[in-house]
């Protein structure tokens, strides 16, 4: 019997950023790298052999309009400033640099649609120009269909809209009863031209209904890609550990309850297994079938375009690669035209339903570390990273140093000299030493959310 090694747990002050600019020649190198160096680099793979990273959340807020019972903000999120545009281009280029185009780059925060909505259009149109993807991460509050349009005619590809129970939204009492609010989502979003994502916090309280969750996602054929997150003890937020029935495994099982067919959710990795499992689903009136069910096919392919890739950029040219596969492997193209064939018939009657019309959608189950709980491996092979004033970083690392990320003074290069920010000043300065941020034990009781203000309320209520 093999031994079981337990995870390097490390100290996350020790892990820093990228670095403003990439100094190498092969994008997908770093991440190539740490996943060969932790043993996730294994043929399934498309990290860092397809495309040099998953995606980039460049945060242009701290503020929310939520108080979130599972958060990763911090205590003094509410009581920081907005980062100028200047700093967002700033990081936007330094993102570029990393990544290159192709690159999907989430505006998120706190909630996103709390900025002016000409800084979001002026962010969408920079993404654009520079060749990658933008992608809104909002609750959906403030997103309403003329504010979506804005962004849409500005160049924004994606909206994620994230709803669950985590949210204490008033009058609904379960997730199925938050469903209203999706389908309300879904109809601001729809005809847009936008790719439409659903993003579920998974805790104790709705865990039993993450199935029923998953069937209404599943029929819902204008929602593309949808994401269930494992509660992690991380941020503000007054939950903390995670209850022992919520796993990467009961929760893949969960949503292959919802969605009544087995997903495969190993056949094909999108970074380390421990973090991010995968699923491609066809759905056709109200059935679904997973797309890779078949793993030496979904092998031999992968190898194969890596072999007809020819990109320079970082990031796979899918569509090049597979008319190269086409032509120079017909019999591996056939086979996988009959498998797909095959795959079609198993929607059945769903295709009569349909009239025809299969949607795709990409299902994550996405398992993020504590605070206190980042192992080496999985930190070194991350594929979903957070902007900062010193290049990217590691999400699980970021939530855990966000303050740190806070206060680091950020240099931008103006046309009128080197200015410095930091959110706890609300313009760019000519001189590197800023302030300090707010004690939030200092803060009003109305800038304080989470633990802080759970802790502030029951000492009020104490005796005097």
């Amino acid at each position: 019997m093999k031994d079981v090694v337990a995870p390097e747990i490390v100290d996350w002050t020790r892990i820093t950023p990228a670095g403003r600019r990439f100094a190498g020649q092969d994008r997908r190198a770093p991440l190539r790298e740490g996943l060969q160096n932790c043993g996730e680099y294994g043929a399934s793979q498309t990290a860092g052999r397809f495309y040099p990273i998953a995606c980039v959340a460049l945060e242009v807020t701290q503020r929310c309009n939520l108080d979130c019972t599972l958060c990763y903000l911090s205590d003094r999120a509410e009581m920081t400033y907005d980062p100028p545009l200047s700093v967002l281009f700033a990081r936007l280029a330094t993102i570029h640099s990393h990544y290159g185009p192709g690159v999907s780059v989430q505006l998120s925060g706190g909630d996103p649609t709390l900025r002016k909505l000409e800084d979001l259009e002026a962010l969408c149109r920079e993404v654009r120009r520079l060749g990658m993807r933008s992608c809104l991460m909002t609750n959906g509050i403030r997103a309403r269909r003329g504010f979506l349009a804005r962004l849409a005619a500005a160049g924004l590809d994606d909206v994620a809209f994230h709803v669950d129970m985590t949210q204490e939204r008033a009058g609904y009492a379960d997730e199925v009863a938050l469903n209203v609010v999706r389908l309300s989502y879904i109809e601001a979003a729809r005809g847009l031209g936008l790719r439409i994502l659903f993003n579920t916090t998974v805790f104790g309280d709705n865990i039993a209904q993450i199935p029923d969750l998953a069937r209404f996602l599943r029929d819902q054929p204008e929602v593309a890609f949808v994401s269930f997150q494992l509660q992690a003890e991380t941020g503000r937020g007054v939950l903390r550990s995670r209850p022992n029935a919520i796993t990467q495994e009961s929760v893949m099982r969960a949503v292959e309850e919802g969605y009544e067919t087995e997903l495969h959710f190993d056949a094909a990795a999108v970074g380390h297994s421990k973090c991010n499992r995968y699923a491609s689903v066809l759905r056709a009136g109200g059935r679904a079938i997973s797309l890779l069910s078949n793993d030496d096919l979904v092998r031999d392919v992968i190898a194969q375009l890596e072999r007809a890739d020819r990109s320079d950029d970082g990031h796979l040219d899918t569509r090049v690669s597979i008319f190269r596969t086409i032509r120079t492997k017909p019999m591996l193209a056939l086979r996988a035209a009959i498998y797909l064939a095959g795959r079609l018939a198993r929607l059945g009657a769903g295709l009569w339903r349909a009239r025809g019309r299969v949607r795709r959608q990409a299902v994550f189950v996405h398992n993020f570390m504590g605070a206190d709980a980042l192992e080496q491996d999985r930190c070194a092979s991350c594929v979903f990273m957070v902007a900062t004033a010193n290049g990217p970083l590691s999400m699980c690392v970021h939530n855990a140093q966000r303050d740190m990320h806070l206060a680091t003074p950020d240099q931008i290069d103006t046309p009128k000299g080197t200015r410095w920010w930091n959110s706890a000043v609300r313009d760019l300065s000519g001189a590197a030493d800023l302030p300090k941020l707010q004690d939030p034990a200092s803060a009003p009781m109305k800038r304080l959310k989470g633990q802080l203000r759970a802790r502030r309320k029951r000492d009020e209520a104490k005796p005097r």
